[in-house]
């Protein structure tokens, strides 16, 4: 990397391998972000961080979208290998939660623009692998409205077909275990699949406030996944509509086979469930999931195993929300304007009063059928304005038909 080019300002923060600094660009007079792998960052040797950091730049420079980091530059130098890319000012949505769960406007946001930056990664068959909450940022823009970006693809691989978990550090994956599929446990092939599942952890714990599979220790937290231990999202926010609850239950399905087949056939069914509101529940594959007062088995097998099955119906919760802390919007920083939706919220909205139709005059009725000592009606009718007919003749415009001999008159 050219010291010349690039000008190393601070350091942003530190990862499990890897380390972000705020740089400038003097070349090109702007702000960039430059990844680097840390020497203890945990590889085993410098050409294995070199090929996993310059396989990142490559999955990025491959999708351009406006929901996914860019990538500028990439690189190897005496310190390692190096990706320069947009420096995004916003926050985690990991930072969003620990200020209180996300409204049903700020979700609806947030889902809708997650699932356009998955569907661009898809349709180059590139599968990211380690979807979480720290890896979906929220940015503003100067009309006030946020938008996601999703970052950190160093994981990410291109699959056209279904691809086992890479293994990385002599026995053990790479991956967030709150947000990891049971495939990725047990070094099954991934697909698209696979990160819609993650995808649905992140909205899970955007919604509830809690993690969708949880446990004291590791063992216990894949045993979770494997076994399909969840609570029915509603029961969490039993504010929301039903087919938003099922939506997300969804994308967590036990088997890979049962969620959707990726990101398209997500928002489609999104969009169509939140335009037909009496049906859109019944269009959503309904996922089972099994009691949660079980002793959790710590023991886990080779093959998948069976997720116990019980009544497939997502219950209707009434009462209070039930989440870690209760819904808030989506605030910016201080300094910048509210979202859009925020911002409605905050506001009173302006009542505009329904203009009043004319009422058509009575029939005439006999004078034996009249009503007597009835007060009189106040005429509800616009005062009537006489035009002369001359003038209203000069006034009243005339179509000109283009290319026809008939004119209107």
């Amino acid at each position: 990397m050219s010291a010349d080019r690039y000008e190393i300002r601070s350091k942003i923060g530190q990862g499990g391998v890897g380390a972000v600094y705020r740089a400038f660009d003097r070349h090109l007079n702007r702000e960039v972000a430059i990844k680097r792998v840390l020497p203890e960052g945990g590889y085993e040797n410098q050409e294995e961080a070199t090929k996993a950091m310059l396989n990142e730049a490559a999955s990025l420079c491959s999708v351009q979208h406006p929901n996914i980091v860019t990538v500028f530059d990439a690189g190897v130098d005496n310190d390692g290998p190096y990706v320069v890319m947009e420096l995004l000012s916003g926050r985690t949505i990991d930072e969003m939660v620990d200020r209180g769960t996300l409204t049903f406007q700020d979700f609806r946001e947030v889902a809708l623009q997650s699932q356009e930056a998955l569907i661009a990664a898809q349709e180059l068959d590139l599968v990211h692998r380690d979807i979480k909450p720290t890896n979906v940022m929220v940015t503003w823009l100067p009309s006030g409205r946020f938008q996601v970006k999703l970052v950190d693809f160093g994981l990410a691989k291109f699959s056209p077909k279904p691809s086992p978990q890479t293994i990385d550090h002599g026995d053990s994956v790479f991956g967030s275990i709150h947000f990891m599929a049971p495939e990725q446990f047990e070094r099954t092939p991934l697909d698209k699949r696979t990160d819609m599942y993650s995808m649905g952890c992140v909205y899970y714990y955007t919604l509830a406030g809690v993690y969708p599979f949880d446990g004291e220790t590791a063992p216990q937290v894949m045993n979770a996944h494997l076994q399909h231990q969840i609570k029915p999202l509603r029961e969490h926010r039993p504010d929301l509509p039903q087919w938003l609850c099922q939506w997300v239950m969804w994308h967590l399905a036990r088997q890979i086979a049962e969620r959707p087949r990726d990101a398209r056939e997500s928002l489609k069914l999104f969009l169509m469930s939140e335009n037909n509101t009496e049906n859109s529940a019944s269009q959503i594959p309904l996922v089972s999931t099994p009691t949660l007062n079980a002793a959790p088995q710590m023991n886990v097998p080779s093959a998948a195993p069976v997720a116990t099955q019980i009544s497939p119906v997502i219950p209707h919760v009434t009462g209070p929300v039930n989440t870690a802390t209760a819904p808030q919007p989506i605030l910016p920083p201080e300094g910048n304007p509210p979202s859009i939706h925020t911002e409605a919220q905050m506001v009173s909205p302006l009542v505009i009063p329904t203009p009043v139709e004319p009422m058509a005059p009575a029939p005439d009725m006999p004078n034996d059928r009249k009503p007597t000592g009835a007060p009189a009606q106040a005429s509800m009718a616009p005062p009537k304005i006489e035009v002369p007919a001359a003038k209203a003749a000069a006034a009243a415009p005339k179509l000109i038909i283009p290319n026809s001999p008939v004119q209107a008159p």
